[in-house]
């Protein structure tokens, strides 16, 4: 692990070990139990973005996609309706759709990711309040016992849920995939000449982020017991601010899934210990702002030092090393 991993994970033991001592009833077993349930979605959309972000991209419609999962299950989970099985097998083609759509608009329109994902955020924004106006609907008892029953502190559906991280990170560290994925991102010119199919990279990539971002809408669906139109709305810049604070380059290029899980979590970890305090809600937005900031001017020297060439002009014309 190089640095930009390490000071992230440095960070949350920073941070728990200061929370235990200095919160009241933030090591409490109620605390502990509510923290890791809460940060999962933060967990997994922080990862999809990610993924997005090491190909020189960004994904803003993780929080309507996450929503739209939410708002699926909430119509279609009651029995007269489907029930869970249809229920989930909809709302992954949904994900997968979405992602495919982003995909086909940045690779083969060429649109910059960021127009072609905030008009995809447009539209599924407009289609979660069509479908549902106001939060309801019904999400099945069996589907939420499933995903609140926990084992001591430690609820399954975290221990999944950093089982599946901790394989997608060990996966792109040491996979063909993973050197295509920063390949893409450091020089997406060179990566193609080196025979790299940089669109299915980056279809890969925008795929797995809406897929993850489906993943966190049914979790919050199964806690919340409905369907949300709006719950994604902080999602989309705190996906992108834990992901910063994991030490991931938005230049693209370089980035570590678990840098990024270190970030999710310390920012989930934010919150919860502002709300123990009695902290009210705007002064956590002004907190993560600044949080990000600060991410962003603790790697402004790496950013300088390679990230002023990438803007300057290609590496090929640059001597900068080609992704091979």
């Amino acid at each position: 692990m190089n640095r930009r991993t390490v000071g992230p994970i440095v960070l949350v033991v920073v941070a728990v070990v200061l929370s235990v001592l200095f919160v009241p009833r933030f090591g409490t077993r109620i605390n502990i139990g509510y923290l890791l349930l809460q940060s999962v979605p933060l967990l997994l959309t922080a990862v999809g973005q990610t993924l997005v972000i090491i190909t020189a991209g960004i994904d803003l419609s993780v929080g309507a996609n996450l929503a739209l999962a939410g708002v699926i299950a909430s119509l279609l989970m009651d029995p007269a309706h489907g029930g869970v099985a249809l229920a989930l097998l909809v709302c992954v083609v949904a994900g997968v759709a979405v992602g495919c759509v982003n995909a086909l608009l940045i690779v083969r329109f060429r649109l910059p990711p960021f127009l072609a994902t905030l008009g995809m955020t447009f539209f599924l924004a407009g289609l979660n309040l069509y479908l549902r106006p106001t939060p309801g609907g019904f999400i099945a008892d069996s589907f939420q016992r499933v995903l609140s029953v926990r084992w001591g502190y430690v609820p399954p559906t975290v221990l999944v849920t950093l089982l599946v991280l901790s394989a997608i990170a060990l996966y792109v560290d040491r996979s063909r995939l993973g050197l295509r994925l920063r390949a893409v991102g450091w020089d997406e010119r060179s990566a193609r000449l080196a025979g790299v199919p940089s669109g299915t990279v980056k279809a890969s990539a925008y795929v797995g982020a809406a897929l993850l971002a489906t993943a966190a809408g049914l979790v919050i669906a199964s806690r919340t017991g409905n369907g949300d139109p709006l719950v994604g709305n902080s999602y989309q810049l705190a996906s992108i601010s834990a992901a910063v604070l994991g030490g991931v380059d938005l230049f693209g290029g370089r980035g570590s899934i678990w840098g990024a899980m270190a970030g999710a979590f310390v920012l989930a970890m934010i919150g919860n210990v502002l709300n123990l305090l009695g902290v009210v809600a705007y002064w956590q937005w002004i907190l993560q702002g600044l949080i990000l900031l600060a991410a962003v001017a603790l790697y402004a020297v790496e950013l300088g030092q390679h990230g002023a060439r990438r803007l300057g002009g290609p590496k090929w014309e640059t001597g900068e090393r080609s992704a091979t």
